[in-house]
C-alpha cells in the first residue's frame, strides 16, 4: 500500500496537475498544466450538462412517480457501455505496453503494486464519467420529484464509485484477448477497431432482440426500462437499491468488486504472458516498393487520413459511434413499425405530421456529437511540422479533413434514409429531406468542429485518446452538439416545416462565415499551429 499511494498520486497529478502550474516557471508546463487540467474539467462538465439535458427531458416528460429511477439508470447504463467499449481498445495499451510502463519496471516495485496502479488510471476516466451522469442525474430527480427515499443518495453516491468496475472488468479482459490476438498482425489497430466495433453492435442487438422496441404502447416507462434492463442487467440491481432493497444493492457492490478483482488477478498473475504477447511485432515483413499511381492532392490527403483514422480505435469509436447508434435506432423503427410511432409521435407529442423531419434531425445529430474533424489537426501530433513542409495549400489540407469528417454522417443520412423511406412506404422525398438534413448538418458541425480543432490544437500527446477524448474541442462540440438539439427539437414542435427551416438557416448563417474566414487565414492559422 505503501508503494501504490504514490504511483496513484502521480496518475492524478496528470489529471489535476495544481502542482505543475505552482511550482515551474516554465511557460510551457505551465500551459500544458493548465490545458489538461482544463480538459479534465470540461469533460465532467460536458458529462453533467449532457445527464442534465436527458435526464429533464425524460422526467418533464412523463416518467415521474415510481418511474423517476429510469432517468438514473438510462446514465448508469450509457456510461457503463462507453466504459466497456472503451476499455476493451485500451486495456492491453495502458496495462502492458504504455510508454510510462517501462520506466515503471525498472524500478524496485512489485508487478501487483505496478498493475493495480495502472488499473487506476482505467479506473479514474471512468469514474469522471460516472460522476458527472449519476450525480447531475440525481439532482435533477431532486428538483422534479421533491421527496425521494431515503436510500436514494447513499447509494447513488456509492453507486458513483462502482458503476466503473463491471465495464472495467468485462471490457478489460477481453480488450487484453483481443490485444494479444492482434499483436503480430501487420493492421492490428484496424482488427481492434473492427473487434470494437462488433461488440457494441452485439451489445445492442441482444438487448433489442429480447421482444419488441414497445412491447405495450400505453407503458413507454416500463417498455424503456426493460430494454435497459436486458441491455445491462446489474442497472435492474441498482434501480432496486435506490428503491430502499439494501440486498439488491450489496449484491450490485458485490458483483463490481468481482468483476474488478477478475481483470486484476488476470494482469497481476499473467503478467509475463500478457507483457509478452501484447507487445510483440508482426513478423515476416518485408518492404516491397509499389507501383505509385498519379493523384490529386486534395484525394491523397484524405486517403492519408482516412489511414489513420481507422487505424487508431480510439478515433474510430468515438467519432463513428453516432453513425452505429443512428443505424441502430432506424432499424428499431422499422421493426417497430409505422403504425405504432406514429401513434406514439401523434398522440403523445403530437408530431405525427413532422415525422420526417424529427428522424432526419436525430440522425443527423446523433452521428455529429464528436465528428473526426474535431481532434483531427490535433491527431497530427509531431509530425505536423511535415504538414508545413510539404507544398500543399493549407485550404486543401483543411478540406481534406472537412471532407472524411463528413463522410459517416453522409453514409448514415443516405443508408438510413432509404432503409425508413422504403420500409415504411414513406414518398421519396422523405429519403431525399433525412439525407439533405444529414449533408447539411455534418457540413455545418464538421466546420465548426473543425475551427474548435484548430483552437484548441496541441501535439505533445503521448496516446491519442488525450486529444480524442479529452481535448477542450472534443468536449466543447458535445456541448454545443446537445444544445442544437434541444433547440432544434423545439422549434420543430413549436413551428414545424418552418422552425426547420429556420434551424437551417441558423446553421448556414453561423457555420458559412467561419468557412469562409478559415479559408482565407488558412496559410496564416498553418504556420502559426
Amino acid at each position: 500500500m505503501k508503494q501504490i499511494l504514490p504511483l496513484i498520486r502521480i496518475q492524478l497529478m496528470e489529471f489535476f496537475p495544481v502542482s505543475a502550474l505552482k511550482n515551474t516557471a516554465d511557460a510551457g508546463a505551465k500551459k500544458r498544466a493548465k490545458r489538461r487540467l482544463t480538459s479534465t474539467l470540461v469533460m465532467f462538465l460536458a458529462c453533467a450538462y449532457m445527464s442534465a439535458t436527458y435526464s429533464m427531458g425524460m422526467l418533464k416528460g412523463g416518467l415521474d412517480g415510481l418511474t423517476y429511477t429510469l432517468a438514473p439508470a438510462f446514465m448508469l447504463v450509457a456510461g457503463c457501455v462507453l466504459g466497456a467499449v472503451t476499455t476493451l481498445s485500451k486495456a492491453g495499451t495502458v496495462l502492458f505496453s504504455s510508454a510510462s510502463l517501462d520506466p515503471l519496471l525498472t524500478l524496485p516495485l512489485s508487478r501487483r503494486t505496478v498493475v493495480l496502479s495502472r488499473l487506476f488510471s482505467l479506473y479514474f476516466e471512468e469514474f469522471l464519467i460516472s460522476a458527472g451522469m449519476l450525480l447531475t442525474s440525481g439532482v435533477c430527480c431532486q428538483i422534479v420529484v421533491g421527496t425521494l427515499p431515503k436510500a436514494f443518495w447513499p447509494v447513488l453516491v456509492l453507486t458513483i464509485f462502482l458503476s466503473p468496475l463491471i465495464p472495467m472488468g468485462v471490457g478489460g479482459l477481453v480488450g487484453l484477448f483481443v490485444n494479444m490476438l492482434t499483436a503480430r498482425m501487420k493492421n492490428k489497430s484496424l482488427f481492434t477497431t473492427v473487434f470494437s466495433m462488433a461488440f457494441l453492435l452485439g451489445v445492442m442487438f441482444l438487448s433489442f432482440n429480447a421482444g419488441t422496441l414497445f412491447t405495450d404502447m400505453a407503458d413507454i416507462a416500463g417498455s424503456l426500462q426493460t430494454r435497459l434492463f436486458s441491455l445491462y442487467p446489474p442497472a435492474r440491481l441498482f434501480v432496486a437499491g435506490i428503491g430502499g432493497d439494501v440486498g439488491a444493492f450489496l449484491l450490485f457492490a458485490a458483483i463490481s468488486l468481482v468483476a474488478l478483482a477478475l481483470l486484476a488477478l488476470a494482469a497481476v498473475k499473467g503478467f509475463a504472458f500478457f507483457y509478452g504477447a501484447i507487445n510483440a511485432t508482426a513478423s515476416g515483413k518485408a518492404f516491397r516498393m509499389g507501383r505509385q499511381k498519379q493523384a490529386g492532392t486534395l484525394l491523397t490527403l484524405c486517403k492519408k487520413e482516412l489511414r489513420q483514422k481507422y487505424n487508431t480505435p480510439a478515433w474510430v469509436m468515438n467519432t463513428d459511434i453516432g453513425t452505429v447508434m443512428a443505424v441502430i435506432m432506424t432499424v428499431a423503427l422499422i421493426v417497430v413499425g409505422k403504425a405504432q410511432v406514429m401513434e406514439v409521435l401523434e398522440g403523445v407529442f403530437g408530431l405525427g405530421s413532422q415525422a420526417g423531419l424529427i428522424f432526419g434531425l436525430v440522425i443527423a445529430a446523433a452521428q455529429c456529437l464528436s465528428l473526426t474533424a474535431t481532434s483531427s489537426v490535433s491527431m497530427e501530433g509531431k509530425g505536423i511540422y511535415i504538414i508545413k513542409a510539404l507544398p500543399i495549400r493549407a485550404n486543401v489540407w483543411l478540406r481534406s479533413k472537412l471532407l472524411v469528417s463528413m463522410l459517416p454522417p453522409v453514409a448514415g443520412g443516405l443508408l438510413c434514409g432509404v432503409a425508413l423511406t422504403v420500409a415504411w412506404k414513406l414518398p421519396f422525398w422523405n429519403a431525399l429531406l433525412i439525407l439533405g438534413l444529414c449533408v447539411l448538418v455534418g457540413w455545418a458541425f464538421s466546420v465548426v468542429e473543425l475551427a474548435l480543432g484548430l483552437h484548441f490544437c496541441r501535439f505533445d500527446w503521448e496516446n491519442p485518446v488525450e486529444v480524442i477524448k479529452q481535448g477542450g474541442g472534443v468536449l466543447l462540440s458535445m456541448l454545443v452538439t446537445l444544445a442544437f438539439i434541444g433547440g432544434g427539437v423545439a422549434l420543430i414542435v413549436f413551428m414545424g416545416y418552418l422552425g426547420a427551416a429556420i434551424l437551417c438557416g441558423l446553421l448556414l448563417a453561423v457555420a458559412l462565415p467561419i468557412r469562409l474566414v478559415m479559408g482565407k487565414r488558412a496559410e496564416k492559422t498553418l504556420t502559426k499551429l
